[in-house]
């Protein structure tokens, strides 16, 4: 384990040895992100031969960390049914490419429908194992889960530590907030973020609008890569913000890619407003229910619930000593709430 690590893992346990409150240190769980990888990498199967890898692997997932980080609450956010639908007013072809084609786990499934239903039927499963825990669960239709985890983000006061492979995350950076990648096993701060893409947190978002976002369908200025744009605006890799409107503005009457820039301004706008996770459409009585999680705390371990359910599943030494791993897992955000 390099300095850099130990040092950002030092820090974010603070909370853990000596906590405040129960929002002195935040985990958020990017839910489905985190359990899609699961169900692509554990190909766990119980002894009917029914597949549990996301379900399995997403409890482990949201454990491991749990005991890495030390948070004092952790909150899951999947997304809402028709998490999308907003957006799609905004942008109509945004997510358009989200359509699955191919079978992920050939040795547990015939065909697609068969593996789109699994999909859905441990879904349903895991958020009754998570009903046992003492973490909170966030589910708001039409909502997509990272917008109600930059509302968070910015909600709450103090650390903040989310748990995802989703690279917009990053524009949320801060001396407060802090993303973990389980695939990189790396914690991103300001730091780590300019280390590696040449960007400060600050400007994250000025740069994916300028890029566009292929995983989502979203368009970016035809021509300009990362290392263009780098060079363009060396500026971005500092702390000090540099907006899409200062930029569009700086672009007009310019010529070759400064006046694609511009010709593409629409689109870059609309890019904002469906990337901007400071800033979030959110409507007010979804707050309420954001808010309402936010101020009470679920405190409940119930350990024979669980149990039962694992029995029921199946699920054998897929957790080793399960009564200990919740134990060791979970009763520390369990004491903490009821400070």
């Amino acid at each position: 384990m390099n300095k850099d690590f130990r040092r950002i893992l030092d820090s974010l346990k603070e909370a853990k040895e000596e906590p405040k409150h129960r929002n002195s240190h935040v985990l958020l769980v990017d839910s489905l992100n985190t359990f899609l990888r699961s169900f692509v990498t554990v190909h766990h199967l119980n002894p009917q031969g029914n597949h549990i890898g996301g379900l399995t692997g997403f409890l482990k997932s949201v454990g491991h960390a749990i005991r890495l980080i030390g948070p004092t609450r952790v909150i899951l956010v999947f997304d809402g049914h028709g998490g999308s639908t907003n957006k799609r007013y905004l942008y109509p072809e945004y997510k358009a490419n989200r359509h699955i084609t191919k079978i992920s786990n050939w040795d547990a499934y015939d065909n697609q429908q068969e593996e789109s239903e699994s999909i859905t039927n441990q879904i349903v499963r895991l958020i009754a194992y998570l009903q046992c825990l003492p973490v909170d669960l966030l589910i708001i239709d039409k909502i997509e889960a990272d917008d109600v985890i930059g509302y968070l983000a910015k909600a709450l006061p103090e650390k903040v530590t989310i748990l995802s492979t989703d690279k917009d995350y990053l524009q949320l950076v801060s001396d407060r907030v802090t993303i973990y990648s389980p695939i990189k096993k790396k914690f991103y701060t300001t730091k780590a973020v300019k280390e590696e893409y040449g960007i400060s947190p600050v400007n994250f978002l000025t740069h994916k609008i300028l890029l566009g976002d292929k995983s989502d369908n979203v368009p970016g200025v035809r021509g300009i890569g990362i290392k263009t744009l780098i060079k363009m605006y060396p500026l971005l890799k500092d702390d000090e913000l540099i907006t899409i409107e200062q930029i569009i503005e700086q672009a007009e009457g310019k010529p070759k890619k400064l006046g694609d820039i511009y010709n593409f301004r629409k689109q870059l706008l609309i890019n904002k407003e469906l990337m901007d996770l400071h800033n979030v459409n959110i409507p007010e009585e979804d707050v309420e229910v954001i808010e309402q999680v936010l101020q009470n705390p679920k405190n409940a371990l119930e350990v024979a619930n669980f149990a039962k359910l694992y029995n029921e599943d199946n699920l054998g030494n897929s957790i080793p000593n399960v009564p200990i791993w919740l134990y060791d897992t979970f009763n520390l955000l369990k004491v903490v709430a009821e400070k």
